[in-house]
């Protein structure tokens, strides 16, 4: 089933955070399970960086990212629950971002795609929501990227959400990942087709993008997991320079992979928006805004994730405790490391039931 769209803000402009604005966003989302009588059994899932609005199908031929953790009776329980699900502002996958149509000029944004905060996201899915006639949220869920919009939404709208449940994310992100964020950039930014993002009636910035691409999933698995399953094998006819070792060739397949469902600008933008979140923004400081906070909170984290390090996950949850939130708190390891929220059912599963009870 294919992610529904609507177009919002067209009557007044969205105004963003960091300046400029946009308007006639359109918004691709789907939606689960039955919404009750009296709506109390909305979740809202956010998705991580390069996810899309379909976490989930059910037609036996396709996987969505949470495939395996939606469903009846599983952690997220379609029997029991309505979830809705968008893509992101700047993203690429049925919502306004840098490859759509401009309406003032009738061209791809491009180049002139403003700069984008998480809480923008976070106002265009509540956009979303005043438009479906949704007035209280059970849940906002999320994992990585997605973790952050759900702290933003119980930061922004303290009596809208009961529960937030935040998936292998920090409040902020680290020096060393904003670091991980830059090589990625640049190889984008460096491609010779890159064109400063205008390079839609051309060639892709693709070369750099999958260079992109393959760094990235570096830090969303672990040296144990990429150890069982590659260790040091070689490929019969790998190449001298290029995918001599498994492991290298795993890489390059993911790399081009990734270049059939993304775009560059909206990786960039994304990264971004990654890079720069930080709870505070628009409040006195970091604790002030986290004392908005209502929500039943659960944090989870992964002791060998190695984007979101255990210790800001830490400082994190000290942070919100600090803060009087209501929170509880899991850590474990896992051999997926960060992509463990999207694979490691089994280890997940009691955490998300304890989150949304």
């Amino acid at each position: 089933m294919a992610a529904q769209k609507i177009t919002l803000f067209k009557q007044q402009p969205l105004k963003l955070v960091l300046g400029g604005q946009l308007e006639q966003i359109e918004i691709a989302y789907q939606t689960y399970g039955t919404l009750n009588a009296d709506k109390t059994n909305v979740i809202l899932l956010c998705h991580a960086l390069t996810g899309d609005a379909e976490p989930y199908f059910d037609d036996g031929q396709n996987d969505g990212w949470w495939q395996n953790f939606m469903g009846k009776g599983l952690a997220f329980d379609t029997n029991r629950y309505f979830f809705i699900c968008s893509n992101v502002l700047g993203g690429c996958k049925g919502t306004t971002g840098p490859a759509s149509v401009n309406p003032q000029t009738g061209k791809p944004y491009g180049s002139q795609f403003p700069h984008i905060l998480v809480q923008d996201i976070v106002r265009v899915q509540k956009a979303l929501l005043d438009h479906l006639n949704i007035s209280h949220l059970h849940a906002v869920v999320g994992g990585s990227f997605g973790g952050m919009q759900a702290t933003q939404w119980a930061i922004d709208y303290p009596d809208f959400v009961d529960n937030v449940v935040n998936l292998c994310s920090s409040l902020t992100f680290s020096a060393e990942a904003i670091g991980f964020n830059h090589v990625m950039r640049q190889a984008v930014i460096n491609d010779p087709n890159f064109n400063n993002g205008d390079y839609y009636d051309g060639e892709p910035p693709a070369k750099g993008l999958a260079i992109a691409r393959m760094l990235g999933m570096l830090t969303y698995r672990t040296d144990i997991q990429l150890a069982k399953a590659f260790g040091r094998a070689t490929k019969a006819e790998g190449q001298f320079w290029g995918d001599l070792f498994q492991v290298e060739s795993y890489l390059s397949y993911q790399g081009k992979k990734f270049l059939d469902r993304f775009d560059a600008n909206s990786y960039l933008h994304l990264l971004r928006a990654l890079d720069l979140y930080d709870p505070a923004v628009g409040y006195e400081n970091i604790k002030t805004a986290l004392a908005r906070i209502k929500a039943r909170y659960t944090l989870i984290a992964v002791t060998n994730d190695q984007l979101f390090k255990i210790t800001d996950l830490q400082k994190s949850k000290t942070l919100l405790e600090q803060s009087q939130v209501n929170l509880q708190y899991f850590e474990f390891a896992s051999d997926y490391g960060h992509d463990a929220f999207l694979v490691d059912y089994d280890i997940f599963d009691g955490k998300i039931r304890a989150g949304l009870e």
